[in-house]
């Protein structure tokens, strides 16, 4: 239930996406197309649409939202491209202790990697680190935070950190790995 509701949250900010792209087409060239169409009033009203700027910005920031968040629920690892030569050619036994080693390292990483990064996103050090162009909230004009585009990755990190802790307390109290667990299906 709660992977179907993420991937609902996903379908749908794809789908805004789409509207906000088909909307952004439409402003920028309904000037140009508006001959063909027969009716004065909506000729005029078209000829007076001026290309939208905010639209780029807005599907930027879902579209990194919506890979951040992807990874983080929905995507699955045997979804993952996987380069498994080596892993599949060892005995069961040290399939284990790789799949221990790998594990660890990617909790390790991210656990500590996690105070630099809060602090990088919302320390308000995004903009120290690189030029970034300011989003504003198109209605309004105010700025938008960086720190609100780049948050996302934080749930990605506290999500890789319980899913491989979670794998790693698996590996631990089974025996022997089972073929889903050898793949990562964790679905």
């Amino acid at each position: 239930r709660f992977f179907f509701l993420t991937e609902l949250i996903g379908a749908m900010v794809l789908a805004t996406i789409f509207i906000i792209f088909l909307l952004q087409i439409f402003t920028r060239y309904a000037a140009k197309i508006s001959w063909i169409i027969p009716l004065p009033i909506i000729s005029n009203w078209m000829n007076s649409l001026e290309p939208i700027g905010w639209t780029v910005n807005l599907i930027s920031v879902l579209w990194v939202w919506i890979i951040f968040f992807g990874c983080s629920f929905f995507v699955r690892d045997s979804e993952h491209v996987v380069f498994d030569i080596l892993f599949f050619a060892v005995s069961p036994k040290i399939q284990k202790l790789f799949s221990i080693f790998v594990a660890s390292f990617m909790i390790a990483i991210m656990v500590y990697s996690f105070s630099a990064t809060w602090d990088a996103i919302f320390g308000s050090r995004l903009m120290e680190l690189k030029k970034i162009q300011t989003l504003r909230i198109p209605i309004t004009g105010d700025k938008i935070p960086m720190k609100w585009l780049f948050a996302p990755y934080i749930i990605l990190m506290i999500a890789v950190i319980f899913r491989y802790s979670f794998k790693l307390f698996s590996y631990f109290c089974s025996p022997r790995l089972s073929a889903n667990d050898i793949q990562g299906d964790d679905g």
